[in-house]
């Protein structure tokens, strides 16, 4: 059976920095970005529109993974418990594992002010105000790990990704 790995957070937080790092460790995962998406629909990230064929295609794209038995990891921010359980419900035959990143606020805004794409401030902060943390009530997921954006410290984590997410934290 496939594993589907969602790295899930606020913006700017460090989900696309921990899964280049992952990538690096993983060859053969299948490795998906919302943001990608966008940029494949729209013709660049920035441009949030059309948003229905953005998910319809990326959700289209992880069901091929998933009949081909591809392990996938995919990074969003799906900041609620109903956001997050789409995947459970959508993907019935994945063993299913969440990263939860989490990062102070102000290395968010930081964070978010170096990427490509900036989110307006006022929307991070709301982001930050709505998000709800996972919790071991949330339904169908086999494995949930809280990660700590440290991303300076290179020693940060490693990740055993054929099964149960395993984290050896190192800062």
């Amino acid at each position: 059976m496939p594993n589907f790995y969602l790295i899930c957070g606020i913006s700017g937080g460090g989900k696309t920095t921990l899964s280049h790092r992952i990538e690096k460790m993983n060859s053969d995962l299948i490795i998906l970005d919302v943001d990608e998406y966008y940029a494949k629909v729209n013709g660049d990230e920035k441009i949030r529109t059309n948003t229905y064929t953005v998910w319809r295609t990326l959700f289209d794209d992880i069901h091929d993974y998933e009949m081909a038995d591809k392990d996938v990891l995919l990074t969003t921010n799906s900041l609620t418990i109903s956001q997050r359980r789409q995947f459970v419900e959508w993907f019935p035959t994945f063993h299913r594992h969440m990263l939860w990143v989490t990062a102070p606020l102000e290395r968010c805004l930081e964070g978010n002010r170096s990427r490509y794409r900036h989110v307006p401030d006022e929307i991070l902060k709301r982001q930050w105000t709505e998000m709800e943390f996972p919790n071991a009530n949330e339904d169908g997921w086999d494995s949930i790990a809280q990660i700590t954006n440290c991303w300076d410290n290179e020693n940060y984590i490693t990740f055993n990704l054929k099964g149960d997410v395993k984290t050896l934290i190192n800062f």
